[in-house]
């Protein structure tokens, strides 16, 4: 199973370039003029070894590796800030700020989370202290305040009043890099429009006029789109749009959470699988009308003309999908295998895998970072891998019979799919935390439902839907059995038990230990050593597999960066895990628990949280935990009351109930959390059992906890979102407020913060966890001494404590500039 250098000469020097872009990407990026001379240097002694020094020779390919290592992250790094006109968009924004703009729209639009999304190449912009618009270029990704939008066409101009700002960078370890997924796009500003009356065409079309051929396939992508809406159930139409169409935008969140419950999500994303449906039907169809010509068959083999006359259908599918980085290294990878077929090239398709990763790296190397390229040439390598076992289990021709093919066929279909499944859950895991044990058998049921009925079916209907609606419409019903069928399959597999599983972010030594042993498992043939290399590779990913503490009494406390809400983090050298709140503020299907805490604490090797302590029935502090309560099962909850009225804490408290987690009112003075003699957390008062406290109606600030977290020498302080006069409140039932650590009660809000308070405290460090950069220091607070951070500007900080020194890291500094 070893893939051999001779037969494959192109996989070392792409191994080789792939890990110079991955450290460029990672940012080991030195400086470039030592290593332009370095790889000037190997160039020129690899030239002389060649040809002076016949017997050193055996040492080239090492010198070759090593400067193909450094070409690939020299030609990354120049990819990762590539200089930017001066008029471009983002250099005329750097902070938010209302323009009206005029640009071309350029992809149909996109209804998503209840808002449409809109991409304008824009061409001139107003800024607020001008007189007259000024020339601009570049990318805007535009959201509308507003249900799908109809009447709007790719191609035609527009004039745009609108909000722009730069994509903020994670400000948290472990979340979702938004603004480099809009960057692989080219778009590094984005706006917020108001109201579609803010949007209004410049010139209406011409009568009978045609759109531009650039934007044709656009065009028609859009009215496909609405004619897939207008006539099949919403289900349907979604699943459909993203089959054909590559925009799984309209899929509903239960079905997209059955699909990946089920490991099938690749399904819906238009990939090489796909193409190669469409590639074998097409060469099918083509091959048929080549056979009624014996006039050409006496001039050209029919299989070379069928794959030739393939090839504009496979780049009309990839202009339906709207040309997406990941449909186009599909098409790239699919095409080299049909041009490789066609030289009669087939003696290593990881070769030809090579030539494709190469082909698309050099066109953009920055898409070796993305989920898509990593997940699709894995599993494409662990296919070719495991063909030559497989073919070894064909029976012979001869003795066939109908059990022993369909035997084979669900055998090698069930190893193809188990062999992919392997390859890419260390990349699953790192990149979307999650794998799913049915996957593969998943994948055997629904593909041919999917991708041999419902997606010819759609083609078909691509094809008549111009012509004629009603047998397009009559093909789309037809297939959509298939579609019926998936979701029936989906739904019931995705409900088993123990489907599907949420796991730590594997760190870089982990993956390079699980794909070597992947590597071996690949290659033995042995059932004892092959399940015990299996389990080692389940051990490895599961994230029990961690490396011991370099101390014994540390303890970690990080304030999340969550936007207008709070969420604290506090590891313990035991692995103890407790979460103070964990709630932002509410934006539509958004949940901060899943998009910030959970990535934050996967991101730390984390798979259970111990306890989790509410300090008070704030959305802002518990709209996230429902999810983390689920997927990390704590043991206790803490509360100070369990009567609180606003919206989504009955969910909380049942979510809670079942889970099998506690639920417990703290008393003040009571110790909440003291599993060794270095970490204790006391909850100093409960507002809410205090006789001198009244129910406010909506207003729950003044009923919750503060907490004093003990490690060694070192307090923090949690007051929750107490305001001014029950800050006096505190000062009188308690005299343990000194701590080296504030979190600033109320979000720094004026609301809180007397100076009495905070002088009660005197903290050496103040956190105040908002979403808002200004302003800063909260006026109330300029005077109060002490190192000020703030998780709007500094993103998440965190605190190392060895019980007598206190380390501070805040994840970025206030004065970083936003990288497009």
């Amino acid at each position: 199973m070893l893939p051999e250098t001779d037969r494959n000469p192109l996989l070392p020097p792409l191994l080789a370039f792939a890990a110079g872009a991955m450290a460029a990407v990672a940012g080991w990026l030195p400086s470039s003029l030592p290593l332009w001379l370095a790889a000037a240097l190997i160039a020129v002694s690899a030239v002389l070894i060649l040809l002076c020094r016949t017997r050193a020779r055996a040492g080239l390919l090492p010198l070759l590796l090593i400067l193909f290592s450094l070409c690939g992250l020299l030609y990354t790094g120049s990819f990762l800030a590539p200089p930017l006109p001066p008029h471009h968009l983002a250099r005329l924004v750097p902070e938010k700020q209302d323009v009206s703009l005029t640009g071309t729209l350029i992809r149909k639009p996109v209804f998503k989370n209840g808002k449409t999304q809109l991409i304008l190449e824009t061409d001139s912009i107003l800024l607020p202290s001008a007189q007259a618009p000024r020339a601009t270029a570049g990318r805007v990704m535009l959201t509308v305040n507003a249900p799908l939008l109809k009447g709007f066409v790719p191609g035609r101009d527009y004039l745009v009043r609108t909000r722009l700002s730069l994509p903020d960078k994670p400000a948290t370890p472990g979340v979702f890099d938004y603004a480099e997924y809009l960057a692989a796009e080219k778009i590094l500003v984005k706006g917020w429009v108001a109201t579609p009356l803010f949007i209004q065409p410049i010139s209406p079309p011409a009568a009978g006029s045609l759109p531009s051929p650039r934007y044709f396939l656009e065009g028609f992508r859009h009215q496909f789109e609405a004619f897939l809406h207008a006539h099949l159930a919403p289900d349907n139409a979604a699943l459909y749009q993203a089959l054909l169409l590559g925009d799984r935008s309209a899929i509903s969140p239960e079905i997209t959470e059955n699909y990946q419950a089920a490991g099938i999500m690749h399904l819906l994303a238009i990939s090489g699988s796909h193409l190669v449906v469409v590639a074998f039907l097409t060469t099918i169809f083509f091959r048929f009308l080549v056979n009624r010509s014996p006039r050409l068959l006496l001039r050209l083999p029919a299989a070379k003309i069928s794959l030739i006359l393939s090839f504009p259908a496979l780049f009309l599918y990839a202009g339906l999908a709207g040309f997406q980085p990941p449909v186009m290294r599909a098409l790239l990878m699919t095409g080299v295998f049909m041009v490789a077929l066609l030289l009669d090239r087939q003696w290593s398709s990881l070769n030809n895998l090579a030539i494709a990763a190469f082909c698309i790296l050099l066109f953009n190397p920055l898409s070796i970072h993305t989920a898509s390229f990593q997940l699709s040439f894995a599993a494409t390598a662990a296919i070719i891998l495991v063909m030559p076992r497989i073919a070894a289990w064909r029976p012979q021709k001869g003795n066939r019979t109908p059990w022993q093919r369909l035997r084979h066929f669900l055998l090698s279909g069930l190893f193809i799919s188990g062999a992919a499944f392997l390859a890419t859950a260390p990349l699953a895991l790192l990149h979307f935390n999650r794998i799913s044990l049915t996957g593969p058998i998943t994948t055997l049921l629904v593909t041919p439902f999917l991708c041999f009925w419902t997606l010819p079916l759609g083609l078909l209907a691509i094809l008549t839907q111009s012509f004629v609606p009603a047998i397009a419409l009559f093909f789309l019903q037809t297939g959509a059995l298939g579609i019926h069928v998936s979701h029936v399959l989906t739904g019931f597999l995705a409900g088993l038990p123990f489907s599907s599983f949420w796991l730590p972010t594997p760190t870089i030594p982990l993956l390079i230990l699980s794909y070597a042993l992947l590597f071996l498992i690949f290659r033995h043939r042995r059932t004892l050593p092959l399940l015990a290399m299996l389990a080692c590779f389940a051990l490895l990913l599961s994230g029990y597999a961690r490396l011991p503490n370099a101390h014994d009494n540390w303890m970690e406390v990080s304030f999340l960066a969550v936007g207008n809400g709070s969420a604290t983090v506090v590891q313990q050298a035991d692995r103890q895990v407790i979460l103070i709140d964990g709630g932002g503020p509410p934006t539509g299907i958004f949940n901060v628990g899943e998009r910030v805490i959970a990535p934050f604490l996967w991101h730390q090797q984390i798979r259970r949280v111990d306890q989790i302590i509410l300090t008070h029935a704030h959305a802002d502090h518990f709209n996230g935990l429902p999810w983390i309560i689920k997927r990390f099962q704590p043991k206790i909850l803490w509360l100070s009351e369990t009567s609180g009225q606003e919206p989504g804490f009955a969910a909380l408290l049942l979510g809670a109930k079942e889970a099998g987690c506690q639920v417990r009112i703290a008393k003040g003075g009571e110790v909440l959390v003291g599993g060794n003699t270095q970490l204790a957390i006391t909850c100093l008062a409960n507002l809410a059992l205090s006789g001198n406290t009244e129910p406010i109606a909506g207003n729950p600030n003044n009923r919750g906890l503060v907490l004093r977290l003990d490690h060694g020498e070192n307090a923090f302080l949690f007051p929750g979102d107490i305001e001014k006069d029950y800050e006096e409140h505190i000062l009188q039932k308690s005299s343990q407020l000194t701590a080296e650590v504030l979190l600033l009660p109320h979000h720094g809000l004026g609301s809180s913060g007397s100076p009495r308070f905070v002088q009660a405290v005197g903290p050496r460090y103040s956190v105040v966890s908002t979403g808002k950069k200004e302003p800063f220091p909260p006026v109330q607070y300029q005077d109060s001494g002490g190192h000020l951070f703030s998780t709007a500007r500094h993103g998440a900080i965190s605190f190392l404590s060895d019980g007598k020194k206190l380390t501070a890291t805040p994840y970025r500094t206030a004065n970083d500039p936003p990288r497009p």
